[in-house]
């Protein structure tokens, strides 16, 4: 069954093609690679004149206001394309952060320039060892002297080289007045004590890994107006983005497979001719629908506010992450050697399917989380998308 798009949503996804299918061919990407910390600045404010910058975030937060399937759409057309620019790190993850979690005047303060493309912000959230994406930080927040003190590590902060503020977490040690709490702060590039060293991901997008010994934050740099599960939520929806993203990059490397697979002849055939590369295409074809489907079925139940943010985008990726990985893999087999050659696209998507399956939680992770969730509610005995009507509610009982 096809989801049937609104209006709106056409209108979204036909603008997102249009501009990347004539300003971000696989040749114009090399721009964005080669540009400072991998962002064209044009390109980005075409983003904030398009609007796209302010489309995750919420109308009372003075944003568009939509919702995990608008951003969906956008996400997938920015992985056919393999954008590199960090719209998901900054866009997505760290103005959802802003506008569930900073106090009104925060949040008249930094989102205007977020979404006007004139500010980037980043979230340090991922640490070494860290294989729960939704773990309380380990970076420990302590007060002294009327400020917080910050002290810890964060590896590959996506969007962090060039951003003008970070957002950190870290967590407030409990005490005889307060609980243990996890927090986020905002820490600008230059404080003391900060060390950002910029690094690239296996996909070739720009990261930093971040040292604080001692960092300083006031508190009016301290993100306190939402609750603690506002950052599990921020983080959730962002995973169920990432997948849309991976389902455009899995679409587009299917393509090009079943296009080489056509063209290169062996044996005096096309390889679509021989049966076994026919069984694999028809392999490949079944995880980009089946993705697609979980995504679809992600961001429906998000935006109706049914269901568990954390367990849809375990859902999400479980479902993805593992088909993801059966494309990538067949799409470079298929390709034979020239499939991991920097000539052929297919080597980038290759890459960047590689590291979604690890990024936010690797794929085994959220596949467990999504399994023990569904055995320990008993959710495994009734379908997702049918309703419990009559008779089936005494047999799920």
């Amino acid at each position: 069954m096809r989801l049937r798009l609104s209006q709106e949503q056409n209108l979204i996804e036909a603008s997102v093609g249009s501009l990347l299918e004539g300003e971000y061919s696989f040749a114009q990407r090399q721009r964005s690679l080669d540009a400072p910390h991998g962002c064209r600045a044009e390109l980005w404010m075409q983003f904030a004149n398009m609007g796209w910058l302010a489309l995750p975030v919420p109308q009372e937060a003075g944003g568009l206001g939509g919702g995990a399937l608008e951003t969906g759409l956008l996400m997938r057309a920015f992985g056919r394309h393999l954008v590199v620019e960090p719209y998901l790190a900054c866009a997505v993850l760290a103005g959802g952060v802003v506008a569930r979690m900073a106090r009104p005047d925060q949040v008249e303060a930094w989102l205007p320039g977020l979404m006007e493309g004139r500010l980037r912000m980043a979230l340090a959230h991922e640490e070494a060892g860290q294989r729960n994406p939704l773990a309380p930080a380990r970076m420990s927040a302590t007060r002294r002297g009327g400020r917080w003190e910050l002290h810890g590590a964060k590896r590959l902060a996506r969007g962090a080289p060039g951003a003008d503020a970070l957002l950190v977490t870290a967590t407030q040690a409990a005490s005889t007045a307060t609980a243990q709490r996890e927090r986020v702060f905002l820490v600008r590039p230059g404080a003391a004590g900060l060390c950002i060293q910029a690094t690239r991901c296996a996909d070739a997008t720009h990261a930093a890994d971040l040292w604080l010994e001692g960092v300083l934050v006031d508190d009016g740099d301290l993100l306190d107006a939402g609750p603690t599960a506002a950052l599990q939520d921020a983080l959730a929806r962002c995973v169920v983005a990432l997948c849309w993203e991976a389902v455009g990059a899995m679409t587009a490397a299917f393509e090009m497979t079943v296009g080489y697979a056509r063209q290169r002849v062996q044996f005096g055939r096309p390889l679509v001719q021989f049966q076994v590369v026919e069984h694999r295409l028809a392999e490949m074809a079944v995880c980009c629908e089946e993705s697609l489907a979980a995504c679809e079925l992600a961001a429906l139940q998000l935006d109706r506010g049914d269901g568990d943010a954390t367990a849809l985008a375990s859902m999400a990726k479980a479902k993805v992450g593992r088909a993801a990985r059966f494309v990538a893999q067949q799409a470079v087999q298929l390709h034979g050697a020239m499939g991991v050659t920097e000539e052929l696209a297919i080597a980038s998507y290759f890459r960047r399917l590689t590291a979604f399956t690890q990024q936010y939680g690797a794929t085994d992770w959220h596949a467990q989380a999504f399994a023990e969730g569904q055995l320990g509610g008993g959710a495994w005995r009734q379908s997702s998308t049918l309703p419990l009507t009559g008779p089936r509610t005494g047999a799920a009982a």
